[in-house]
């Protein structure tokens, strides 16, 4: 074997961790602070940068999931990649020719990266090295999608899209629950896309084909549902992605409107966010959302290939 061959097999078991090292990724905003709404109305988010990695940049980013300490990973599944960001601001992906189709990603723990591989019909969790540490079996589920862990990282929630339910795994990945069937009822689903999980432990299910948000409690049963087919505030023609804030806020993609809509607990129209652009606030289909410590919310904008940030300016009683 020549050195040379040596060489490129020595590179190749090291890039079997799938761990690679980027530079700085996040853009801040500059002096000039945009806000919504706009003056004179009383400003509730700000622009705060964007999320745009090295060279390689995103493909198209999807979902999003936030850690405690700061972490930030973005599911991207035109890169067939998972992005991990550091709190300081470096970069690096995980997954590159171990992920047929990563939409979604969350972190249980310090050590754990669990990823749902769409095409592949899989969970698939990583170390923080960016090994594999397991696979659910094949079968299990046909299409997960968006995912959440609970607050003690003891359940990871999956929707699994064409199944028409949320399938409850456990940091093993192992099947140990399920929740739904198809249907129009409350606690059925048509389409699920994304789940997060709330104050109390509640289940907040974007019902994308029956246009609506599905609150559940931890055991799945129905709790409130809101929304409606339409093309007016309030109502969604594509739900995408969900999140919720500690004061139970419910923040809500809409890939065809191109707005992210936010609602109080009781499902009511607080302000929309976006219209089509490139521009800071703008969207070309966003995906997932995340709120981040309680303070910024994140919106991956897919086909802008960005995931933007924008910091939360009031509380919840004041943003009525």
């Amino acid at each position: 074997m020549s050195r040379r061959s040596l060489i490129v097999l020595v590179f190749a078991a090291l890039l079997g961790g799938c761990t690679f090292q980027s530079g700085p990724s996040f853009e801040a905003a500059g002096d000039r602070e945009l806000v919504w709404p706009t003056p004179p109305e009383t400003a509730r988010l700000a622009w705060a940068g964007e999320y745009r990695p090295g060279a390689r940049g995103y493909r198209r980013p999807h979902g999003l999931g936030v850690a405690s300490d700061g972490r930030v990973c973005i599911a991207d599944p035109g890169a067939r990649v998972v992005w991990l960001h550091a709190p300081e601001g470096r970069a690096r992906y995980v997954g590159a020719g171990k992920l047929h189709s990563p939409v979604d990603c969350a972190f249980v723990g310090p050590e754990l990266l669990v990823v749902s591989d769409s095409m592949a019909g899989q969970l698939v969790a990583f170390d923080a090295r960016g090994k594999v540490v397991w696979r659910s079996a094949a079968g299990e589920m046909a299409r997960p999608a968006g995912i959440a862990v609970d607050a003690e990282g003891q359940r990871i929630v999956v929707c699994d899209v064409t199944r028409h339910r949320l399938v409850i795994v456990d940091t093993a990945g192992q099947v140990i629950g399920e929740i739904g069937e198809r249907g129009a009822e409350e606690g059925q689903f048509n389409f699920p896309t994304d789940v997060a999980i709330g104050p109390w432990g509640r289940l907040y299910v974007v019902d994308a084909m029956n246009f609506r948000i599905q609150i559940l409690d931890p055991e799945g049963r129905a709790v409130l549902t809101f929304g409606v087919a339409g093309d007016g505030p309030g109502t969604f023609h594509r739900p995408r992605g969900v999140s919720v804030d500690r004061q139970g806020r419910i923040y809500v993609s809409d890939a065809l409107f191109d707005v992210v809509q936010i609602f109080d607990g009781q499902g009511r129209l607080l302000m929309a966010l976006g219209q089509r652009g490139r521009g800071p606030g703008e969207f070309w289909m966003p995906a997932g959302v995340a709120v981040q410590d309680g303070s910024r919310l994140l919106v991956a904008d897919a086909y802008n290939r960005r995931v933007q940030a924008f910091r939360l300016l009031v509380a919840a009683e004041e943003m009525r």
